[in-house]
């Protein structure tokens, strides 16, 4: 397949907060490999400590909150480095086009995103844009179908059927509060949590069900459940996802 006819099936965006139990990574980026063998998907790291420890330093060093973001946006990288170590056959990429190579060929790119990002006047340049919205953003720039957030949240939600949905979410801060503008109309959007270890799995089987797409009533909304509030406020608001 020409990489100008190629299309992404699924874009996964590994929460941060998952990386501080590491136990928890090795079999959630095995799965995540042996799912690359079936769909074309691309990963994007959270910022989990190493942005927690952006923020911290913002507040010691009286920092700038723009020149504060573009730090967590490096420390995405960082652990997209470290994810790399847990997941077989992945390598990390600082390009579209190299992710769609190793795509193609059944591995696992994880996006160092720092530098695409940096090009993206769209963004805004505040600690309200996350890794949520960063992966629903690149989920539409690469034409993909499906956009799961692996989080640590309490009872997993599944997915997420209207906008009003995302806004809700965001109210409870279990996804950051730019995420309903920066997702696509037409996109499938899954938040599931990371912990459990039938996640991936329920990404896996639904490939062949037909897709609950963004921004449509009905079948996605009423499959949903949501997850407990205090938790969720917790998981929304560390670093960058």
């Amino acid at each position: 397949m020409s990489e100008r006819r190629f299309r992404f099936d699924l874009v996964i965006k590994v929460g941060g907060s998952l990386g501080r139990r590491p136990g928890r990574l090795g079999p959630l980026m095995r799965r995540i490999a042996a799912l690359a063998r079936d769909q074309r998907l691309l990963v994007l790291a959270g910022g989990g400590v190493f942005a927690d420890l952006v923020r911290r330093e913002m507040r010691r060093l009286g920092l700038e909150e723009t020149r504060a973001h573009r730090m967590a946006l490096l420390a995405m990288d960082q652990y997209g480095l470290a994810l790399a170590r847990f997941c077989p056959g992945a390598r990390p990429v600082a390009t579209l086009a190299a992710a769609r190579r190793l795509a193609i060929a059944g591995r696992t790119p994880i996006l160092l995103a720092s530098t695409l990002l940096a090009r993206e006047r769209c963004l805004e340049r505040s600690f309200r844009l996350t890794s949520d919205s960063i992966a629903a953003y690149l989920a539409g720039r690469v034409g993909a179908r499906r956009l799961a957030l692996v989080k640590s949240v309490p009872q997993p939600d599944g997915r997420l059927g209207t906008r009003e949905e995302a806004r809700r979410m965001a109210r409870r801060g279990v996804v950051d509060p730019l995420f309903p503008r920066h997702v696509p109309s037409g996109l499938e959007v899954w938040i599931l949590d990371g912990r459990r270890k039938d996640a991936i799995g329920r990404l896996a089987a639904t490939t062949a069900a037909r897709p609950a797409r963004y921004g449509s009533p009905g079948p996605g909304r009423q499959g949903t459940r949501r997850p407990g509030s205090r938790a969720g406020r917790r998981a929304g608001r560390r670093g960058t996802g």
